[in-house]
């Protein structure tokens, strides 16, 4: 069975241009040895700060060196690799990416700057990729992506709040999200309901996506202590993201898949519906959606989220 075959939400589309492209100084340039549009994605490295960092890189089977096109950073959960992030979140697929390059960085550690205990500079990290792709490739500079799992989507929060990344990249996408805040009270009661979330993007509005299961054990959708810091519940979490956008809390709310998934969608009141939206799954756990079994989730669920966050990514360059 092909992925093209499955239920899913939403089908892939190609990147559009809702704006001017605005070209990397990589357009015209031949792609680095080894790398083929629709190819098998390669390893590639790259010095930041004074460490050798890797990554996984796929060309796709629509890249031609004179037309700029998006690029997707896909970032692994804790104790994950790069390459088990490229099978898991599928932004390889030629069925629901065949325009963007994805990028799958290698955390030191196997996690992410954000999670407790953690000091590696992974915004230094990215914002060196970046400085190398739009030398190497050709990219549209307005159509920089960012999405993960469990760490990595806490970092791909990270980011969101990045002062100048968020000003750099377009839209943003965690699923099961580790929003790690430090706490200087017991996270109990209603603590993760109202505990303040350290934030500074460097741009208003900024489009992000969060998906989450109803049972994460992991990455508890209710919040709660975890390696000694506080997760705040996941609708305080997006409703703040609303809230610092301008939106306040009223928003869209959708039932989905026989009232087995609920979509919230800020922003309507002022022209903007779902440039911050929240899917809640039913019964999911710590797990990427997906309609086939995959290494989160061996029974797969209700619909595939790769296809909707790439028709989010679409509709919002900077």
């Amino acid at each position: 069975m092909t992925w093209s075959n499955l239920n899913t939400l939403f089908l892939a589309s190609s990147f559009t241009a809702f704006s001017p492209a605005i070209a990397s100084p990589g357009c015209g340039l031949d792609l680095p040895a080894s790398q083929i549009p629709g190819g098998l994605s390669q390893n590639a490295s790259i010095t930041s700060s004074g460490v050798n960092r890797t990554y996984l890189v796929h060309i796709p089977s629509n890249y031609d060196i004179n037309t700029p096109v998006p690029l997707i950073f896909s970032f692994h959960g804790g104790g994950k690799n790069a390459s088990e992030q490229e099978e898991l979140s599928q932004f390889s697929n030629d069925e629901f990416n065949p325009d963007a390059i994805a990028v799958y960085p290698q955390g030191i550690g196997a996690t992410w700057q954000g999670i407790p205990n953690v000091t590696t500079n992974d915004t230094g990290f990215v914002s060196d990729m970046m400085d190398l792709f739009n030398d190497i490739y050709c990219i549209d500079t307005t159509r920089y992506y960012a999405a993960g799992k469990s760490d990595g989507g806490g970092f791909t929060g990270t980011l969101a709040c990045d002062y100048t990344l968020s000003t750099k990249i377009a839209a943003f996408a965690p699923v099961s999200g580790a929003f790690y805040i430090q706490n200087t009270t017991e996270c109990v009661g209603t603590v993760p309901q109202t505990i303040v979330i350290p934030c500074n993007p460097g741009r208003n509005p900024l489009p992000i996506i969060e998906f989450h299961g109803s049972a994460d054990k992991v990455i508890k959708y209710a919040g709660g202590a975890r390696k000694k810091e506080c997760l705040p519940t996941i609708p305080h979490w997006v409703r703040e993201w609303s809230k610092r956008e301008g939106f306040g809390l009223t928003n869209l709310t959708t039932a989905l898949f026989d009232n087995h998934v609920q979509e919230y969608q800020y922003g309507g009141a002022f022209g903007e519906l779902g440039i911050v939206t929240h899917y809640l799954t039913d019964g999911l756990g710590h797990a990427w959606p997906s309609t086939l079994p995959n290494d989160d989730n061996s029974l797969g669920t209700f619909y595939n989220a790769t296809p909707i966050i790439m028709d989010f990514f679409n509709k919002h360059p900077l």
